[in-house]
C-alpha cells in the first residue's frame, strides 16, 4: 500500500494541493481496507468497496475543491481586472460555498504591477470537519516580471 502511495505522489506531481489530495486518498484507502479486512473480517468484495469509499472520503477530507475554485478565480481576477474597481463572484450550488474577489485599485511600484484587493470566502466543510469557514482578507498582490503574483501584505 505504501508503494501505491509513493507512485501516486510521483505520477501526480508535487504541488502542495495535489500532495494533500494524494495523501488524503492514500490514508482513506488504508483506513477503509484495514477497517473492513481486519476489524470486520469481511470478504474480498466488501473490503475492496471499503477501500474505494475510504479513498474517496480521504481525498475530500484533506483538501477542499471549493478553496481550489476560489484560488483560481482569485488569480484570474488579478490577471484580467481592468485598472479600475472590479468585482468577481463565484458559487458552488452543490456545496453551498461561495466567494468573491474585489480589486480596489491598480498601480505600479517600480516594474511591478500591484493591486489592492478584498477576498471573501464562505466554504462549507463536509464531514468529518463539518462547519463553515468564513473570512475576508484585504491585501496587496504584486505581479513579478515573470508573471507570478506575490501577496505583499494582508490583513484579516
Amino acid at each position: 500500500m505504501i508503494r501505491v502511495l509513493i507512485i501516486l505522489l510521483l505520477l501526480g506531481g508535487c504541488t502542495q494541493n495535489q500532495v494533500k489530495t494524494h495523501l488524503g486518498t492514500g490514508t482513506g484507502a488504508v483506513t477503509g481496507f484495514t477497517t473492513c479486512r481486519a476489524l470486520l473480517n469481511t470478504g474480498m468484495e466488501l473490503t475492496a468497496a471499503c477501500t474505494v469509499i475510504g479513498a474517496w472520503l480521504g481525498s475530500s477530507m484533506f483538501y477542499s475543491n471549493d478553496m481550489n475554485i476560489h484560488s483560481a478565480v482569485f488569480v484570474d481576477t488579478l490577471n484580467t481586472s481592468p485598472g479600475k474597481i472590479s468585482n468577481t463572484n463565484w458559487g458552488n450550488g452543490s456545496t453551498g460555498s461561495w466567494g468573491s474577489v474585489k480589486i480596489n485599485r491598480t498601480y505600479l511600484v517600480g516594474i511591478k504591477k500591484c493591486k489592492d484587493y478584498e477576498s471573501t470566502i464562505s466554504i462549507n466543510h463536509q464531514w468529518p470537519l463539518s462547519g463553515v469557514k468564513r473570512e475576508t482578507e484585504h491585501g496587496i498582490a504584486c505581479q513579478m516580471p515573470d508573471g507570478r503574483w506575490i501577496i505583499e501584505d494582508t490583513t484579516q
